[in-house]
């Protein structure tokens, strides 16, 4: 899928549809809300990429920058298999897998979601690159990417028979933005991408022209 923004808009234009106006309402709150925050101030291009460990689909404990002996890596932050943007960036993703591997940059997509959940998704949508858990968040709050979804919206995700707590295995309903971001092979972020509008990605076609 190399037109991200074509299927994101045919998403939003079906939530519109189908979705009751009360909760989409609820929703551009939530986001408005979050638009006034300051994220990712501690993980900004030219800073070294946080070391908290993520849990791999084969259930070990590692670093990002450890998976990959050394090499580029793009590291991409997304909810879970229960968004719908995340489904198609994932699939745009794998869209443009083979051109980042003849770059001679490595991919992984992370998630809060539990692991088990993950490799389910990963399997259902024939993901070559590799998938991992941020068990509680820990990376992403590193990154200073997290939050926790306002009391205001959560009843709204809830109806839509999604429990962000179930889905992570959390106390708490977290959630971390959409966010992408490229190391270098010394693990140094050269690029970052982060909106906390969740219905829009990064148009992967724009960074691997500049690689």
């Amino acid at each position: 899928m190399k037109d991200i923004k074509e299927a994101l808009e045919t998403i939003s234009q079906g939530m519109q549809a189908q979705v009751p106006v009360e909760t989409l309402t609820a929703f551009g709150n939530s986001i408005a809300d979050l638009q006034a925050r300051d994220f990712g101030k501690t993980s900004e291009v030219g800073m070294k990429f946080a070391k908290e460990k993520v849990l791999t689909e084969e259930g070990k404990e590692k670093e990002v920058t450890e998976l990959f002996g050394g090499k580029k890596v793009l590291v991409s932050f997304v909810r879970g298999s229960w968004c719908p943007f995340c489904n198609v960036e994932m699939a745009h993703l794998m869209s443009y897998y083979k051109e980042l591997q003849e770059n001679d940059v490595e991919v992984i997509a992370i998630s809060p979601m539990n692991i088990e959940l993950l490799n389910k998704w990963k399997d259902e949508m024939q993901m070559s690159f590799s998938i991992a858990q941020d068990k509680d968040l820990t990376l992403s709050k590193a990154l200073g990417i997290d939050f926790t979804l306002q009391d205001f919206v959560t009843p709204h995700y809830e109806a839509l028979g999604i429990d962000v707590k179930i889905f992570n295995h959390t106390d708490e309903a977290e959630l971390v933005l959409p966010a992408v971001y490229l190391l270098d092979e010394s693990g140094v972020i050269a690029f970052r991408y982060m909106d906390v509008n969740y219905g829009t990605r990064l148009d992967l076609g724009e960074l691997v022209g500049s690689l």
